[in-house]
């Protein structure tokens, strides 16, 4: 056991010994007088405390991914790189970005725009090519009462359109990159109130740490931490604490015959970036999901682990007939995603086991010759906030039908309406062989209204949950009236970026 870890903040390496284990990386770096990162609301809400973390893309290159850094504690960053709002500039110059926001001249307070400023960033770094959804999205995961969000999105458009000028790509922090991906390197230490932080190398090394301690806390994201998604409750700490983080096999992403195999420790960007395009369910579900700064931390083996009941996640994967690796140290066995969950917070994994990776096979054929002509998908969330809130009610839908559009296959699955998200086998089967119309999808509404038993809390009553399934039901058929019709389109930024820019208001 190690007494010390380095890290690198800014390029300058760090070095922590003795220090305890539940002490955050927002916290270290206000104490060492790096204070653009506030400390508002402690629990990834609110984006103030956004910092730039170099990790990887859905493709496995690096890339800076921006976090929250109080949802961090600080062995959790032990050996890797840490960039802050003071440093995204280079040269003594300020970060396109951050240029961008200081010609729009919008702003209130300016409390939040350091966290602003890294979230932008995150995109501007990012070399994929954005959506308008995409811009529109980076910034809610900062809150900002006084300011609003346009100046934000407007900023970010601005410096992706000097980006694509000549010379724009040499700017920004590419530099700062690794030229190949890093992994996560091993640790093993104890803090000065004996409190042990073990990031094992291989599965079998952690499932013997996990029989060694059968009281640690397993950490993956970190994200169920602050949110009160882990049961063993928010922010609690244990005696011994086992990160999963290091384990190459749990964050690949690999193709086998037909199907793909998504390791637990994947994050649910990485997986959006890596499946969205090819499941464009996957990308509706992202979207919701959290923030940018929640989903480049919150892995797909730690949502389902929790088995929170309002998971955006669940119904998805349901929907694409998902299943879970789940590996002991007296073997590996498969699960269907449905055998997974027992009840409230309960799974059938037996003691010492977890969840190594999630299986999604191909969907069936569609076109001419096969027996599926058209195929239509939709994900769909009712919350108090359009993002980062948990959902009060939420479906996935996949329909298929056959050349004279009669149903010949249906996933109907739901979230936030039962113990768990479960698939409505019932509703389906009513629906499968009816012709693809009004009237099936109204016999299959009623049969939704009352299917899960919902329950009623502060945020909803159950008969308000069960009217949002069936109304959400009628959503999907209303997007998806005409099978030869897409559902809609996102917009992309290329005829956008091209436009003459639009000076700011005086």
């Amino acid at each position: 056991m190690q007494g010390d870890f380095e890290f690198l903040i800014n390029g300058t390496p760090h070095r922590a010994g003795g220090v305890s284990s539940a002490t955050s990386l927002l916290g270290y770096l206000r104490d060492n007088l790096l204070v653009a990162a506030k400390d508002a609301c402690g629990a990834g809400g609110c984006g103030a405390c956004s910092v730039l973390l170099v990790d990887v893309d859905g493709r496995g290159e690096p890339a800076m991914r921006a976090v929250n850094a109080c949802m961090l504690t600080l062995p959790m960053v032990a050996g890797r790189s840490i960039w802050t709002a003071e440093a995204l500039g280079t040269g003594g110059q300020l970060h396109p970005v951050q240029e961008a926001l200081a010609s729009c001249s919008r702003f209130g307070c300016g409390y939040c725009l350091p966290g602003v400023s890294v979230a932008l960033a995150e995109a501007y770094e990012g070399r994929r090519e954005l959506s308008l959804g995409d811009v529109v999205g980076q910034s809610v995961g900062n809150l900002c009462r006084c300011t609003g969000y346009q100046p934000f999105r407007d900023a970010l458009v601005s410096a992706l359109r000097d980006r694509a000028g000549e010379g724009g790509e040499q700017r920004g922090l590419a530099g700062h990159l690794p030229p190949a991906a890093e992994g996560v390197s091993p640790l093993a230490y104890r803090d000065r109130d004996g409190v042990s932080f073990y990031r094992p190398e291989t599965v079998v090394e952690a499932l013997r740490l996990c029989q060694a301690h059968p009281e640690a806390r397993l950490l993956a994201g970190g994200t169920s931490r602050c949110w009160g998604d882990d049961p063993g409750g928010a922010g609690a700490e244990a005696a011994t604490m086992i990160s999963l983080e290091a384990i190459v096999e749990l964050a690949e992403i690999r193709r086998y015959g037909d199907a793909w195999r998504v390791g637990a420790g994947v994050t649910l960007a990485r997986f959006a970036d890596r499946l969205g395009d090819e499941l464009p369910m996957v990308g509706e579900m992202a979207r919701r999901f959290g923030s940018p700064q929640i989903r480049n931390r919150a892995t797909l083996g730690g949502n389902l682990s929790s088995a929170p009941h309002h998971s955006d996640l669940v119904p998805v994967l349901l929907a694409l007939d998902a299943g879970v690796c789940v590996e002991g140290l007296d073997g590996v066995r498969s699960l269907r995603l449905d055998e997974l969950f027992t009840g409230f917070r309960q799974t059938a994994l037996a003691e010492g086991e977890i969840i190594t990776a999630i299986t999604i096979p191909d969907l069936p054929q569609v076109g001419e010759g096969a027996d599926v002509a058209h195929r239509m998908c939709g994900f769909f969330k009712v919350s108090k906030r359009g993002s980062n809130d948990r959902a009060i009610a939420n479906a996935a839908f996949v329909v298929e039908l056959d050349g004279a559009g009669v149903v010949v296959r249906a996933r109907l699955c739901c979230g936030g309406v039962a113990a768990y998200g479960a698939r409505a086998y019932e509703a389906e089967e009513k629906l499968v062989g009816e012709p693809w119309g009004r009237g099936a999808v109204q016999r299959v509404a009623v049969e939704l209204k009352g299917l899960f038993p919902a329950s009623s809390d502060q945020r909803a009553t159950a008969g308000y949950r069960n009217a949002l399934v069936a109304g959400l039901w009628q959503k999907f058929f209303t997007q998806n009236r005409d099978p030869g019709q897409p559902a809609y389109a996102d917009v992309g930024l290329r005829d956008l970026l091209a436009r003459p820019a639009v000076a700011a208001d005086p």
